[in-house]
């Protein structure tokens, strides 16, 4: 008879295969024991690591322990009091529900654990080494557990030589604990790793008493707070105003019922929420809870509860975009506590040119005012005269001394010196007026040209320029197609004061194949007004009348995002007089 090649795995086996899924690396390991220590009722837990946590992870907590009977069963895989039915995973409202974090941890390190519920008189003592319990003792302790985990993969030496290097498992980890500790302001944390204390964050009541602790004041003073509500769920939490970025998508945190999660559901609407306000590569700081009714969600969806799916997707992808992009737009832009009086005197000041006192109107309309194009004497040889800030609103309230030539509008109130990006300021002001009209549905005003414009393209760009041309139209185009790979161009947008028509629609339609392939038409469509906004702003090069300027800081007030360009760069820089004092000797 022949001999069966299939066989059922011993325990040890199969225990080290759960582990293999469970525990990556260290940072798995603090994880599920620290998310245990929370669902115990802890108050306060402490976490120490040496070697990154290749040698020791001790996770001590105050919370309701465990009685001397149920510690050994702690031990056995798929031994969990969160459920007892199948029914019961339908809801998850705890961290941990699977039962197998310390027999998977136990079966490939030295693991020890100590635990004493308030009312027993003795706390237990279990020492496990492969899987295998090798000791139990009655010891005295205090009410809570302490679980050490001593030589991860000691065993498993393949796992143990892909773990990183000491800093980078410690990076992890201490990323580990911040997040925790976001998550639970209500528990107090403190982290050690070789010995140094490296967070220590007692409880609070509120998340934001919670960031203060964790967060540099740089960070503090730029977060909005976000608050949103829907039938679907819940909001809250802080974002921070542009131009603050990181470089990476980890500054993005994301809690759903308290569980840390990556989500890229939940990326995508905090990356949409941002999207004309960030520079590309550059990512932002958002600390977000998301809220919902257990049941609306599975937790049960990754073997290191990392990932969830949400009931509902398209309900919570709403949910966040808007509550992000509503405390975005109602962020307030740093404005003075009162207005004073100038610091800067009246006088004296050098001969203002002829040029700049010329006073002719800018033109002006709904979307925005356009300075007429530049002439070759258009130079500046002397400031602007300061005008005391006189106008309500951050930007309308700054005195105007001048231009840096060829350059930027230099700025100031009773606190700052402000240097402005003119043309990065224009093109927040015509992008935004795009969007409007774009939103709206409505045409903005031509100019017809005198003699069409011909436009030929190969057969892929024809088709990528044909498949757009509402919104072009939408944007003041008058453009038809004109054979099977021309088109003609009848009119421009009033607001257009460039002549090189085939280079603007050269980079429209490079954005068109190159964006338009990811399958986003929206931010297709952000991507082509924000290349037309670029291309119609005024020029740093151009000189600028003093209501021209007028205008354009009224408009900025008017602006959802001032402080940044539609690429997220930065417009603005400020010089605190306090500063400038401070380095001349003043007091």
């Amino acid at each position: 008879m022949e001999k069966s090649r299939i066989k059922v795995l011993d325990e040890k086996v199969i225990n080290r295969i759960a582990a293999g899924e469970v525990v990556e690396r260290p940072v798995s390991v603090v994880k599920e024991l620290v998310e245990n220590s929370v669902d115990a009722q802890a108050s306060h837990i402490r976490v120490e690591i040496e070697n990154g946590g290749k040698k020791l992870i001790r996770v001590v907590d105050n919370g309701v322990g465990i009685s001397h009977d149920d510690a050994f069963l702690a031990l056995e895989r798929h031994a969990t009091s969160k459920l007892s039915t199948e029914k019961d995973l339908v809801g998850i409202a705890t961290l941990g529900f699977r039962g197998e974090a310390l027999a998977s941890i136990g079966s490939i390190s030295r693991l020890r654990l100590m635990t004493r519920e308030a009312d027993d008189p003795s706390g237990t003592e279990i020492v496990v080494e492969a899987g295998v319990i090798r000791r139990s003792a009655q010891i005295g302790m205090a009410a809570g557990t302490v679980v050490e985990v001593n030589n991860l993969f000691y065993n498993v030496p393949v796992r143990r030589k892909f773990l990183k290097s000491r800093d980078v498992e410690t990076s992890h980890v201490h990323e580990l604990i911040t997040r925790l500790a976001l998550a639970f302001p209500s528990v107090g944390f403190t982290y050690l790793e070789d010995g140094r204390v490296r967070l220590d964050a007692p409880e609070v009541k509120s998340t934001f008493e919670r960031i203060y602790t964790l967060y540099s004041k740089d960070v503090r003073e730029n977060l909005v707070e976000v608050d949103h509500r829907l039938e679907a769920g819940t909001l809250t939490g802080y974002v921070a105003r542009p131009p603050y970025a990181r470089s990476n998508m980890r500054s993005v945190l994301t809690f759903v019922n308290g569980r840390c999660v990556r989500d890229r559901l939940v990326n995508s609407a905090v990356t949409r929420a941002f999207s004309n306000l960030m520079e590309r590569g550059r990512y932002p700081l958002a600390i977000l809870f998301i809220e919902l009714p257990p049941h609306e969600l599975d937790v049960n969806v990754h073997p290191q509860k990392a990932e969830v799916r949400f009931v509902k997707p398209e309900q919570i992808f709403n949910l966040i975009l808007d509550g992000v992009h509503q405390a975005l737009m109602g962020a307030p832009f740093n404005p003075p506590s009162r207005v004073r009086e100038p610091v800067f005197p009246s006088a004296p000041y050098a001969q203002v040119s002829r040029h700049v006192q010329d006073e002719r109107p800018a033109a002006d309309n709904a979307h925005g005012s356009h300075p007429s194009p530049p002439t070759p004497e258009t130079h500046i040889s002397a400031p602007l005269p300061p005008q005391a800030p006189n106008r309500t609103g951050p930007f309308s309230n700054l005195g105007v001394l001048g231009q840096i030539p060829g350059s930027f509008l230099v700025l100031f109130n009773s606190e700052d010196l402000v240097v402005l990006d003119q043309h990065a300021a224009h093109e927040r002001v015509l992008f935004e007026a795009l969007v409007r009209s774009d939103r709206e549905g409505r045409r903005l005003e031509s100019q017809v040209l005198l003699i069409p414009r011909i436009l030929e393209y190969s057969p892929v760009e024809a088709r990528g320029l044909a498949s757009h041309l509402d919104l072009l139209r939408n944007a003041g185009f008058r453009i038809e197609e004109f054979g099977e790979q021309d088109f003609v161009v009848k009119a421009v947008p009033a607001w257009l004061k460039s002549d090189d028509l085939e280079g603007l629609f050269s980079e429209l339609i490079e954005v068109m194949l190159n964006t338009g392939l990811n399958g986003d038409p929206n931010r297709l469509k952000e991507e082509m007004l924000r290349s037309m906004a670029c291309r119609a702003a005024v020029k740093e090069s151009k000189q600028m009348q003093p209501e021209e300027i007028r205008n354009l800081l009224s408009q900025l007030d008017r602006s959802s995002a001032p402080e940044v360009c539609p690429h997220g760069r930065p417009m603005t820089v400020r010089f605190p007089l306090s500063e400038i004092r401070r380095r001349l000797g003043r007091k």
